[in-house]
């Protein structure tokens, strides 16, 4: 028996390896399109994109560190107290994601010029929308956080063209 429990062991964790080896990649290959995504949408500069790509690596690692995914219900909530808790949680990862998006502000403003700072945050709000439309829907059925068509930091409705070729 333990001569087969070993290389089970090996087995799965060479597996489990393989695994977050690709994970690891395919969230590579999102960031790097994301970025492109950025520079083509805010129309940054060759001379802006390595300021621009440094500071998004140290925010985008600080979202993923402190902010994460929002946490998913194991069911749908089926009380007033229980939809409340839900949405109270929902604005609490709301606000934290906030939070990072201000302490970078100064950041993004050493790099980006007026108009596309304005932009920024409005667009990574449609670069994620998109995201989650092709997903099929995502978390909130392809609609806003609250089940209506959702709009963007910037009171816009997010209707961006991640990996499209039109531009705003």
């Amino acid at each position: 028996m333990k001569k087969l429990l070993i290389p089970a062991i090996l087995l799965l964790g060479a597996l489990t390896a393989m695994g977050q080896e690709k994970n690891e990649d395919v969230n590579g290959k999102f960031k790097e399109a994301k970025i492109r995504e950025f520079v083509y949408r805010l129309e940054i500069t060759d001379e802006q994109k390595p300021a621009f790509v440094d500071v998004y690596d140290r925010y985008d690692a600080e979202i993923k560190a402190s902010v994460g995914k929002p946490e998913r219900p194991n069911k749908r909530p089926e009380t007033p107290e229980e939809a409340a808790e839900v949405v109270k949680k929902r604005i609490a990862h709301q606000q934290k994601l906030q939070e990072v998006r201000l302490k970078y502000i100064d950041e993004f403003a050493k790099v980006l010029d007026a108009k596309q700072l304005l932009h920024l945050y409005s667009t990574e709000n449609e670069i994620q929308h998109k995201v989650m439309e092709r997903k099929g829907g995502g978390q909130h059925g392809g609609r806003g956080n609250f089940g209506g068509r959702g709009e963007n930091a910037g009171g816009h409705r997010g209707h961006g063209n991640f990996g499209g070729n039109n531009r705003k």
